[in-house]
């Protein structure tokens, strides 16, 4: 993709791995009654011996978010590696409600490694998945999260996460004085940094294929728009609009961006049209339009503005351009992100002087407050919308943190290096 009329910025730093975990999950509350899993590490026949390492990636993505309890090899009765090794009364008297076993040995191509497994329901006594996941032999983490992932909807009948990527804004700090636009796995592992200036940088917001980020950079003294491609070293600049260019979303699709513009006098809505590089106004008001979403299907556009006064959540018919306003609970909400099934928003309320993190249902109207944390801010969705990461403060650091939707596990995300800022969260790929 290299859209009309944009300019190619060269990098001032470009993909510095971390070797260790930017980012690391503290649960914070859980699942009083989590469910109980057994991994069985599995039978392992390359000639480097990390089946222990495999193991202990799944159980630490199964445990992040307080939902599994996975049973350590140290109290199993048996380590089965076959589907008749199993004996369903040996994991009941451990409690188990499920297990998992396998083997891995390599592929054909001598690169890869093939992981297959099986899933078995301990209560029913039966097989519920038998599955194969295949994946370079030396990125054994990637190859865990996606054998996770498989386990996790098998069993919750969603999509699992664990394979999915988080981008954030890593602020100065002691350790490093620059802004950092940064990408790592949802564990924190394999960390990047994409870019680093000296100026803000900020709203990271994902491509739908996963290949770009688009974000704003004030290298330039003013805002602007650029898009980081993820494949190489390629950064590209989108036409500078005078006045305000931030925020950028995109589209579900991948063939435009919403974006606030104030070349027009007042911060407005707009859409950039990637093909043929042109604008489209959508809001037009003396107020300040910002935060633009798309809904899932395209269809419609969230924004928040103070046009009523203070700030509040609307939404925009792309195509009529008719606008309806959203939140009427409260004289502060703002944020507004759709969460997959297109029916309900998140979004940061004021209550009582403090920020939390709330949802709203779009037919009833009900807002539900999920946080308990003060001053929180900029929500962004798992793409299975079971989980929100957002910022906000942990003494005088800006952190990390998330919920499940059913406000049921807490979390805070610690950067071991700086303190992170504006949360995206990347689609799920297959």
């Amino acid at each position: 993709m290299k859209p009309k009329n944009f300019i190619l910025i060269p990098l001032i730093l470009i993909f510095l791995p971390s070797l260790y975990s930017q980012l690391r999950i503290e649960i914070k509350g859980g699942l009083d009654d989590p469910i109980s899993i057994a991994v069985v590490p599995m039978q392992w026949s390359l000639q480097s011996k990390q089946d222990v390492f495999l193991h202990q990636i799944i159980r630490k993505d199964l445990e992040s978010f307080g939902e599994f309890d996975v049973i350590p090899p140290k109290n199993m009765l048996s380590l089965p590696t076959t589907r008749e090794e199993v004996f369903y009364k040996d994991w009941r008297l451990l409690g188990s409600d499920y297990l998992v076993i396998g083997n891995i040995i390599q592929s054909d191509n001598e690169i890869d490694c093939k992981v297959s497994f099986t899933i078995f329901d301990v209560t029913r006594e039966r097989v519920i998945h038998r599955g194969t996941v295949i994946g370079p032999k030396d990125s054994l983490r990637r190859v865990g999260h996606k054998v996770s992932d498989v386990i996790y909807e098998k069993i919750q009948g969603i999509p699992g996460i664990f394979s999915t990527q988080i981008a954030y804004i890593d602020k100065p700090s002691a350790f490093d004085p620059n802004y950092n636009l940064m990408i790592s796995d949802i564990d924190g592992y394999e960390s990047l940094s994409l870019f680093s200036s000296p100026q803000p940088l900020m709203s990271p917001s994902w491509s739908p294929d996963k290949e770009n980020i688009a974000y704003v950079s004030f290298e330039e003294g003013t805002s602007r728009i650029f898009i980081q491609k993820l494949s190489d070293a390629e950064r590209i600049g989108i036409k500078l609009e005078e006045g305000i260019n931030s925020s950028p979303n995109w589209s579900p699709n991948g063939n435009k961006l919403s974006a606030v513009l104030s070349k027009t006098g007042n911060p407005d809505v707009f859409t950039y049209d990637l093909e043929s590089s042109s604008w489209s106004q959508l809001t037009k008001h003396f107020g300040i339009d910002t935060e633009p979403d798309w809904s899932p299907n395209s269809r419609k556009i969230l924004f928040t503005s103070n046009r009523s006064g203070t700030p509040q959540i609307y939404e925009v018919n792309v195509r009529t351009k008719r606008i309806k306003r959203i939140t009427f609970e409260g004289t502060y909400n703002a944020r507004g992100r759709y969460l997959p099934d297109g029916e309900n928003i998140v979004f940061v309320h004021r209550t009582q002087g403090i920020f939390h993190i709330a949802t709203q249902n779009l037919k009833t109207g009900k807002l539900r407050i999920l946080t308990e944390t003060s001053l929180d801010e900029s929500p962004t969705v798992s793409p299975n919308g079971n989980v929100i990461i957002y910022a906000t403060k942990n003494g005088d650091k800006d952190i990390l943190a998330g919920i499940t939707l059913d406000g049921k596990t807490k979390f805070i995300m610690p950067s071991m290096k700086g303190e992170a800022r504006e949360p995206s969260w990347s689609p799920l790929i297959d």
